[in-house]
C-alpha cells in the first residue's frame, strides 16, 4: 500500500509539473517524497513466500551471537514453509558453465515484465510532464542507478559473477537500454561487488557485452561499494548493521556532477535506502534478503543467522566520507586494487 501512495503522490507531482503549478520547488517535493524507505516492489500482495536464506536460517541451531549455524531436520514444515519454494519461483536451471538460468514463463519473469512497465510508465511520465526538460534548465541531469547483481545481471544464489558472462535479466536490461545515455538521462552502475581488479575486469565486460557500452562509459559511470577501505563509517553500533553506503556515492555524483536522481533500482535494501535515492525500486529477489539474514548461499554468509539492520549512512559518516567517495569507488581506481 506504501508504494502505492507514494506513486500516486508521485503523480500528483508530474500533473503540477505539467500545469506548471505555481508551487515554490516541485523538485524539491519530489525529493521529500522519496526519502523514506517506501519501495515500489511489486511482491507486495502477492502469496508470502520465504527465501532461500531465511528457511535455512528459519530452524537453524545457531551459538548465542547469532553465528556457526546449521540447519536442522524439521518433520513437519509449516504450510508456508512447504509452499515457499525459490526453485520453483524461478524455474531454475543450470547450463554446462555452471550457471543457473531462469524459466521464460516462470512467475519471476512475471514479475520482471510487470515490473519493467511500471518503470516504463514512470519513465514516460517524467518525460511528459516536462520534469526532464525541468532539470535540464536547472543545468542539472537526470539519473538513474542501477545494481548488477540479481537486478541487471542473474546471478542468482551467489549474487556475483567472476567471469563477466553471466546471463542477463532480460526485462531489466531492456528497460536501461531504452532510457540510459538517450535525451539527456544518465545511468550509474554502482555495485557491491568487491573493490578490485578481479571484479572491475569482468563487471566492464559483462556490461560492455550485454548493455552495449563502450569502454569509456563503462569508466566513467561505473562505482563498487564493497570492501573499500576508505568508504566505510566508523563508530558504528555493536552488533555492526549494514549500511547503504551506495547513498554516499549517489550524494557525491549530486554535488560533484550536479546528478538528480529519478530512481535507484536494486534487489537488496542497501541498493536504495538512503536521502538521495529518488524513487526506491526493488527488484524480487526470492534467493535471500540482506536486510533479514546475511545471504547464505555466499561464502560472506554462509553459518550466520544473526538478525541484521539496514540503515542509511549516518549524517557524520556521510559528511566524512563524501569528499572522497568517488575517487575510492570508481573502476578505475578498483582495477589497482
Amino acid at each position: 500500500m506504501k508504494h502505492i501512495i507514494l506513486l500516486l503522490l508521485i503523480s500528483s507531482f508530474l500533473s503540477a509539473c505539467s500545469a506548471h503549478s505555481t508551487t515554490p520547488d516541485p523538485l524539491s517535493l519530489y525529493r521529500e517524497l522519496t526519502r523514506d524507505k517506501s519501495q515500489l516492489d511489486v511482491r507486495i500482495g502477492a502469496a508470502n513466500q520465504y527465501s532461500g536464506s531465511e528457511k535455512i536460517c528459519l530452524d537453524a541451531k545457531c551459538d548465542a551471537d547469532g553465528n556457526n549455524c546449521k540447519p536442522i531436520t524439521v518433520p513437519a514444515p509449516s504450510p508456508l514453509m512447504t509452499n515457499s519454494d525459490d526453485q520453483n519461483y524461478y524455474q531454475l536451471t543450470q547450463d554446462s558453465a555452471g550457471f543457473s538460468h531462469y524459466g521464460a514463463q516462470s512467475q519471476y519473469a512475471t514479475d520482471i515484465e510487470t515490473l519493467r512497465k511500471r518503470l516504463d510508465d514512470l519513465m514516460w511520465s517524467f518525460k511528459k510532464s516536462g520534469l526532464i526538460d525541468a532539470l535540464k534548465q536547472q543545468k542539472k541531469t537526470p539519473a538513474l542507478m542501477f545494481d548488477i547483481d540479481n537486478t541487471l545481471e542473474f546471478s542468482a544464489a551467489i549474487d556475483s559473477d567472476p567471469t563477466g558472462k553471466g546471463p542477463a535479466i532480460q526485462g531489466m536490461v531492456d528497460f536501461a537500454k531504452q532510457w540510459c545515455f538517450k535525451d539527456g538521462v544518465d545511468c550509474y552502475f554502482v555495485t557491491a561487488r568487491n573493490c578490485e581488479n578481479q571484479s572491475a575486469k569482468p563487471t566492464q565486460y559483462w556490461l560492455e557485452k550485454n548493455m552495449g557500452l563502450d569502454a569509456k562509459i563503462v569508466d566513467r559511470f561505473t562505482y563498487f561499494s564493497r570492501n573499500t577501505k576508505q568508504l566505510v563509517c566508523s563508530n558504528l553500533p555493536t552488533p555492526t548493521p549494514n549500511v547503504a553506503y551506495k547513498d554516499i556515492v549517489r550524494e557525491a555524483l549530486e554535488a560533484e556532477r550536479k546528478v538528480f536522481w529519478l530512481m535507484s533500482i536494486g534487489d537488496q535494501l542497501t541498493d536504495s535506502l538512503g536521502e538521495h535515492s529518488g524513487l526506491k525500486v526493488r527488484v524480487p529477489n526470492q534467493f535471500f534478503h540482506a536486510d533479514i539474514n546475511p545471504n547464505q548461499f555466499a561464502t560472506y554468509g554462509v553459518g550466520r543467522c544473526g538478525p541484521l539492520e539496514t540503515i542509511a549512512p549516518p549524517l557524520e559518516c556521510s559528511i566524512a566520507l563524501k569528499p572522497q567517495a568517488l575517487a575510492v569507488t570508481n573502476i578505475n581506481y578498483c582495477r589497482s586494487q
